[in-house]
Protein backbone atom coordinates (compact mmCIF):
# COMPACT_ATOMS: atom_id res chain seq x y z
CA UNK A 1 0.00 0.00 0.00
CA UNK A 2 1.62 3.43 -1.00
CA UNK A 3 1.77 5.76 1.43
CA UNK A 4 0.75 8.70 -0.59
CA UNK A 5 -2.47 7.29 -0.29
CA UNK A 6 -3.14 7.98 3.16
CA UNK A 7 -4.46 10.53 4.27
CA UNK A 8 -5.00 12.10 7.99
CA UNK A 9 -7.93 13.62 9.90
CA UNK A 10 -8.38 15.24 13.40
CA UNK A 11 -12.10 14.00 14.12
CA UNK A 12 -14.47 15.73 16.25
CA UNK A 13 -13.04 13.98 19.76
CA UNK A 14 -9.66 15.41 18.67
CA UNK A 15 -8.02 12.32 17.63
CA UNK A 16 -5.48 12.44 14.46
CA UNK A 17 -6.84 9.29 12.17
CA UNK A 18 -4.94 7.69 9.61
CA UNK A 19 -6.61 6.27 6.68
CA UNK A 20 -6.13 5.10 3.06
CA UNK A 21 -8.09 6.50 1.00
CA UNK A 22 -9.46 5.86 -3.26
CA UNK A 23 -12.38 7.43 -4.35
CA UNK A 24 -15.05 5.67 -6.30
CA UNK A 25 -15.00 5.26 -10.40
CA UNK A 26 -18.30 5.34 -12.60
CA UNK A 27 -21.37 4.80 -9.92
CA UNK A 28 -19.44 2.57 -7.90
CA UNK A 29 -20.38 2.50 -4.02
CA UNK A 30 -17.52 3.15 -1.58
CA UNK A 31 -16.31 0.60 1.18
CA UNK A 32 -15.31 1.25 4.92
CA UNK A 33 -13.16 -1.05 5.38
CA UNK A 34 -12.33 -2.05 9.44
CA UNK A 35 -9.24 -4.37 10.81
CA UNK A 36 -8.70 -5.64 14.31
CA UNK A 37 -6.74 -6.92 17.08
CA UNK A 38 -3.25 -6.72 15.85
CA UNK A 39 -3.10 -5.57 12.66
CA UNK A 40 -3.14 -2.55 10.88
CA UNK A 41 -5.26 -1.48 7.96
CA UNK A 42 -2.91 -3.36 5.85
CA UNK A 43 -4.73 -6.28 6.56
CA UNK A 44 -6.66 -5.54 3.73
CA UNK A 45 -3.57 -4.75 1.07
CA UNK A 46 -4.77 -7.80 -0.89
CA UNK A 47 -8.18 -6.99 -1.21
CA UNK A 48 -7.42 -3.19 -2.08
CA UNK A 49 -6.24 -3.66 -5.26
CA UNK A 50 -9.18 -5.79 -5.95
CA UNK A 51 -11.82 -3.83 -5.73
CA UNK A 52 -9.83 -0.56 -6.42
CA UNK A 53 -9.46 -2.12 -9.97
CA UNK A 54 -13.16 -2.63 -10.55
CA UNK A 55 -14.06 1.27 -9.40
CA UNK A 56 -14.73 0.55 -5.66
CA UNK A 57 -14.05 3.48 -3.37
CA UNK A 58 -12.31 2.51 -0.43
CA UNK A 59 -11.54 3.96 2.93
CA UNK A 60 -9.39 2.05 4.98
CA UNK A 61 -8.66 3.34 8.49
CA UNK A 62 -6.08 2.48 10.83
CA UNK A 63 -8.33 1.55 13.44
CA UNK A 64 -7.86 4.08 17.03
CA UNK A 65 -4.87 2.95 18.97
CA UNK A 66 -3.31 1.26 15.54
CA UNK A 67 -0.87 2.16 12.97
CA UNK A 68 -0.94 6.19 12.18
CA UNK A 69 -4.09 6.79 13.89
CA UNK A 70 -3.48 8.48 17.87
CA UNK A 71 -3.68 6.28 20.74
CA UNK A 72 -5.43 7.11 23.24
CA UNK A 73 -4.82 4.89 26.70
CA UNK A 74 -8.25 5.80 28.35
CA UNK A 75 -10.36 2.45 27.40
CA UNK A 76 -13.52 4.55 27.35
CA UNK A 77 -12.29 6.55 24.15
CA UNK A 78 -12.72 2.69 22.32
CA UNK A 79 -16.64 1.94 23.11
CA UNK A 80 -19.99 4.04 22.27
CA UNK A 81 -20.90 6.19 19.93
CA UNK A 82 -17.56 8.26 19.64
CA UNK A 83 -15.99 5.38 18.39
CA UNK A 84 -18.75 5.64 15.29
CA UNK A 85 -18.39 9.03 15.30
CA UNK A 86 -14.83 8.84 14.63
CA UNK A 87 -15.39 6.96 11.83
CA UNK A 88 -18.30 9.54 10.20
CA UNK A 89 -15.89 12.43 10.51
CA UNK A 90 -13.96 10.70 8.01
CA UNK A 91 -16.54 9.75 5.71
CA UNK A 92 -17.79 13.76 6.15
CA UNK A 93 -14.14 15.04 5.70
CA UNK A 94 -14.50 13.17 2.51
CA UNK A 95 -17.91 13.76 0.87
CA UNK A 96 -19.35 10.31 1.62
CA UNK A 97 -22.70 9.99 2.23
CA UNK A 98 -23.25 6.12 2.23
CA UNK A 99 -20.92 3.18 2.70
CA UNK A 100 -20.85 -0.02 2.34
CA UNK A 101 -18.92 -1.57 5.86
CA UNK A 102 -17.02 -4.38 5.96
CA UNK A 103 -15.29 -5.32 9.46
CA UNK A 104 -13.10 -7.73 10.81
CA UNK A 105 -12.40 -8.90 14.52
CA UNK A 106 -12.44 -6.07 16.34
CA UNK A 107 -13.68 -4.32 12.84
CA UNK A 108 -17.25 -5.94 13.14
CA UNK A 109 -17.46 -4.30 16.44
CA UNK A 110 -16.55 -0.74 14.76
CA UNK A 111 -19.02 -0.99 11.77
CA UNK A 112 -22.06 -2.81 14.32
CA UNK A 113 -21.62 0.60 16.00
CA UNK A 114 -22.10 2.68 13.17
CA UNK A 115 -25.46 0.72 12.45
CA UNK A 116 -27.22 1.71 15.76
CA UNK A 117 -25.58 5.42 15.76
CA UNK A 118 -25.57 6.22 12.26
CA UNK A 119 -27.66 3.67 10.30
CA UNK A 120 -28.38 5.86 7.68
CA UNK A 121 -24.59 6.31 6.67
CA UNK A 122 -24.22 2.98 6.15
CA UNK A 123 -25.97 0.89 3.18
CA UNK A 124 -25.18 -2.38 3.56
CA UNK A 125 -22.45 -4.50 5.79
CA UNK A 126 -19.82 -7.33 5.41
CA UNK A 127 -18.95 -9.14 8.71
CA UNK A 128 -15.56 -11.57 8.20
CA UNK A 129 -15.42 -14.23 10.76
CA UNK A 130 -17.04 -12.06 13.87
CA UNK A 131 -20.34 -11.41 12.95
CA UNK A 132 -22.50 -8.65 14.64
CA UNK A 133 -21.88 -7.16 17.75
CA UNK A 134 -25.12 -6.79 19.59
CA UNK A 135 -25.97 -3.64 22.21
CA UNK A 136 -26.37 -5.45 25.23
CA UNK A 137 -23.79 -6.91 26.71
CA UNK A 138 -24.39 -10.59 26.18
CA UNK A 139 -20.86 -10.97 23.90
CA UNK A 140 -18.89 -10.38 27.45
CA UNK A 141 -16.81 -12.84 26.91
CA UNK A 142 -14.40 -12.21 29.43
CA UNK A 143 -16.86 -12.59 32.43
CA UNK A 144 -18.83 -15.32 31.09
CA UNK A 145 -16.16 -18.36 30.57
CA UNK A 146 -18.61 -20.86 32.25
CA UNK A 147 -21.52 -19.70 29.52
CA UNK A 148 -18.79 -19.45 26.35
CA UNK A 149 -17.76 -23.65 27.24
CA UNK A 150 -21.30 -24.56 27.67
CA UNK A 151 -22.11 -23.13 24.26
CA UNK A 152 -19.43 -23.48 22.62
CA UNK A 153 -17.24 -26.33 24.09
CA UNK A 154 -14.07 -24.76 25.59
CA UNK A 155 -13.14 -21.60 26.84
CA UNK A 156 -12.31 -19.80 23.49
CA UNK A 157 -11.50 -16.56 24.82
CA UNK A 158 -8.95 -17.43 27.65
CA UNK A 159 -6.27 -15.40 25.87
CA UNK A 160 -8.42 -12.45 26.80
CA UNK A 161 -8.25 -12.63 30.74
CA UNK A 162 -3.85 -12.25 30.17
CA UNK A 163 -5.14 -9.03 27.48
CA UNK A 164 -6.93 -7.15 30.04
CA UNK A 165 -4.15 -7.87 33.00
CA UNK A 166 -1.76 -4.79 34.00
CA UNK A 167 1.63 -6.03 32.79
CA UNK A 168 -0.21 -7.61 29.15
CA UNK A 169 1.38 -4.68 27.26
CA UNK A 170 4.92 -4.84 29.10
CA UNK A 171 5.08 -8.52 28.79
CA UNK A 172 4.31 -8.39 24.81
CA UNK A 173 6.31 -5.36 23.87
CA UNK A 174 9.64 -7.15 25.91
CA UNK A 175 8.54 -10.34 24.11
CA UNK A 176 7.28 -9.12 20.39
CA UNK A 177 8.04 -11.82 18.58
CA UNK A 178 6.23 -14.29 21.01
CA UNK A 179 3.20 -12.75 20.90
CA UNK A 180 3.44 -12.05 17.67
CA UNK A 181 3.95 -16.04 17.07
CA UNK A 182 1.18 -16.33 19.38
CA UNK A 183 -1.27 -13.86 17.43
CA UNK A 184 -0.44 -15.46 13.80
CA UNK A 185 0.66 -18.82 14.56
CA UNK A 186 2.00 -21.76 11.85
CA UNK A 187 -1.66 -23.06 12.05
CA UNK A 188 -5.18 -22.36 13.22
CA UNK A 189 -5.10 -25.57 15.33
CA UNK A 190 -2.56 -23.67 17.59
CA UNK A 191 -5.46 -21.56 19.37
CA UNK A 192 -7.16 -24.38 20.54
CA UNK A 193 -4.18 -24.92 23.21
CA UNK A 194 -2.60 -21.76 23.62
CA UNK A 195 -5.31 -19.21 22.92
CA UNK A 196 -8.63 -21.52 24.57
CA UNK A 197 -7.13 -23.02 27.94
CA UNK A 198 -7.03 -20.42 31.04
CA UNK A 199 -3.26 -19.06 31.66
CA UNK A 200 -2.07 -20.69 28.58
CA UNK A 201 -1.25 -17.24 26.66
CA UNK A 202 0.37 -15.44 29.44
CA UNK A 203 3.01 -18.74 29.60
CA UNK A 204 3.28 -18.33 25.72
CA UNK A 205 4.54 -14.77 26.35
CA UNK A 206 6.25 -15.23 29.43
CA UNK A 207 8.50 -17.82 28.29
CA UNK A 208 9.00 -16.06 25.03
CA UNK A 209 7.56 -19.36 23.23
CA UNK A 210 8.20 -18.47 19.71
CA UNK A 211 6.99 -20.76 16.40
CA UNK A 212 7.37 -20.11 12.32
CA UNK A 213 5.42 -17.61 10.66
CA UNK A 214 2.12 -19.24 9.08
CA UNK A 215 2.83 -19.52 5.54
CA UNK A 216 0.38 -16.48 4.40
CA UNK A 217 2.70 -14.24 6.46
CA UNK A 218 5.68 -12.67 4.80
CA UNK A 219 9.07 -11.46 6.36
CA UNK A 220 8.67 -7.96 5.40
CA UNK A 221 4.68 -8.10 7.29
CA UNK A 222 6.21 -9.49 9.98
CA UNK A 223 8.50 -6.98 10.57
CA UNK A 224 5.90 -4.12 9.56
CA UNK A 225 3.90 -5.44 12.55
CA UNK A 226 6.40 -5.64 14.70
CA UNK A 227 8.16 -2.58 13.86
CA UNK A 228 4.62 -0.90 14.87
CA UNK A 229 3.60 -2.32 18.01
CA UNK A 230 7.61 -1.37 19.10
CA UNK A 231 7.00 1.73 18.25
CA UNK A 232 3.54 2.65 20.22
CA UNK A 233 3.80 0.45 22.53
CA UNK A 234 0.70 -2.46 23.30
CA UNK A 235 -1.07 -0.27 26.12
CA UNK A 236 -3.18 1.80 23.52
CA UNK A 237 -4.19 -1.60 20.94
CA UNK A 238 -4.89 -3.40 24.14
CA UNK A 239 -7.95 -1.08 25.74
CA UNK A 240 -10.24 -2.54 23.16
CA UNK A 241 -10.33 -5.92 25.30
CA UNK A 242 -10.61 -3.53 28.38
CA UNK A 243 -13.21 -1.48 27.29
CA UNK A 244 -15.27 -5.03 26.37
CA UNK A 245 -14.44 -6.28 30.57
CA UNK A 246 -16.19 -3.07 31.48
CA UNK A 247 -18.94 -3.01 29.08
CA UNK A 248 -18.32 0.81 28.43
CA UNK A 249 -20.78 1.12 25.74
CA UNK A 250 -24.31 0.14 27.86
CA UNK A 251 -24.64 3.04 28.99
CA UNK A 252 -24.76 4.96 26.11
CA UNK A 253 -26.64 1.99 24.10
CA UNK A 254 -29.38 2.29 26.87
CA UNK A 255 -30.07 5.39 25.53
CA UNK A 256 -30.92 4.04 22.17
CA UNK A 257 -34.40 3.18 20.84
CA UNK A 258 -35.18 -0.46 20.57
CA UNK A 259 -35.20 -0.12 17.05
CA UNK A 260 -32.04 0.68 16.76
CA UNK A 261 -30.34 -2.76 18.21
CA UNK A 262 -31.61 -4.30 14.86
CA UNK A 263 -29.77 -4.66 11.87
CA UNK A 264 -32.10 -3.60 8.44
CA UNK A 265 -29.46 -3.50 6.22
CA UNK A 266 -28.48 -6.09 3.97
CA UNK A 267 -26.03 -8.48 5.86
CA UNK A 268 -23.19 -10.61 4.44
CA UNK A 269 -21.75 -12.83 6.91
CA UNK A 270 -18.19 -14.62 5.44
CA UNK A 271 -17.53 -17.36 7.80
CA UNK A 272 -13.75 -19.23 8.28
CA UNK A 273 -14.57 -22.63 9.25
CA UNK A 274 -10.73 -23.36 10.54
CA UNK A 275 -11.01 -20.53 12.96
CA UNK A 276 -11.35 -21.71 16.68
CA UNK A 277 -11.87 -18.11 18.13
CA UNK A 278 -14.94 -16.99 15.75
CA UNK A 279 -16.77 -19.79 15.57
CA UNK A 280 -20.16 -19.73 12.82
CA UNK A 281 -22.41 -20.90 15.38
CA UNK A 282 -21.64 -17.18 17.57
CA UNK A 283 -22.32 -15.06 14.52
CA UNK A 284 -25.41 -17.21 13.93
CA UNK A 285 -26.79 -16.81 17.86
CA UNK A 286 -26.36 -12.69 16.83
CA UNK A 287 -27.71 -12.91 13.61
CA UNK A 288 -30.65 -14.93 14.39
CA UNK A 289 -31.80 -12.20 16.91
CA UNK A 290 -31.02 -9.04 15.52
CA UNK A 291 -31.03 -9.13 11.63
CA UNK A 292 -34.04 -8.37 9.99
CA UNK A 293 -33.13 -7.73 6.75
CA UNK A 294 -31.71 -9.55 4.08
CA UNK A 295 -29.20 -12.18 5.27
CA UNK A 296 -25.86 -14.14 2.95
CA UNK A 297 -23.90 -16.71 4.37
CA UNK A 298 -20.88 -17.39 3.08
CA UNK A 299 -17.97 -20.14 3.91
CA UNK A 300 -14.14 -20.02 4.04
CA UNK A 301 -12.84 -23.74 3.92
CA UNK A 302 -10.09 -24.13 5.86
CA UNK A 303 -9.58 -20.37 6.58
CA UNK A 304 -8.34 -19.56 9.98
CA UNK A 305 -8.77 -16.26 11.51
CA UNK A 306 -6.16 -14.42 9.21
CA UNK A 307 -8.79 -15.40 6.42
CA UNK A 308 -8.15 -12.13 4.28
CA UNK A 309 -4.31 -12.87 4.08
CA UNK A 310 -4.67 -16.41 3.34
CA UNK A 311 -7.78 -16.85 1.39
CA UNK A 312 -7.79 -12.78 -0.51
CA UNK A 313 -9.20 -14.14 -3.61
CA UNK A 314 -12.20 -16.25 -2.09
CA UNK A 315 -13.02 -13.54 0.35
CA UNK A 316 -12.89 -11.08 -2.39
CA UNK A 317 -15.35 -12.67 -4.83
CA UNK A 318 -17.56 -13.59 -2.59
CA UNK A 319 -17.98 -10.11 -1.53
CA UNK A 320 -17.91 -9.12 -5.09
CA UNK A 321 -20.96 -11.29 -5.72
CA UNK A 322 -22.96 -9.93 -2.66
CA UNK A 323 -21.87 -6.00 -3.73
CA UNK A 324 -23.29 -7.18 -7.64
CA UNK A 325 -26.53 -8.57 -6.16
CA UNK A 326 -27.42 -5.88 -3.85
Amino acid sequence: MNPKDYKTIKTQRGFIYSYYFSPASRDKPVLFMAHGFPTTSVLFKKEIPFFKERGYGLIVPDQLGFGGSDKPSDPKMYAGRGISRDAIDILDAEGIEQVIAVGHDWGSSTVSTMLRYFPERVSAVAFLAIGYNPADGALNLILQPEEVIRLFGSDLYAYMRFFVAADAPGLMEKHMDSFLSLAYPPTPEEWKTSMSVDGAARKWVESNTIKSRPSFMSVKEHNFLEASFLKSGMSAPLCVYKSMIEDYNLEEDAQLPSSARDVFQPVLYIAFTADNLGPKAMAEMAHTQYVKGPLTNREVEGAGHWGLMSHPTEISHFILEWLEAL
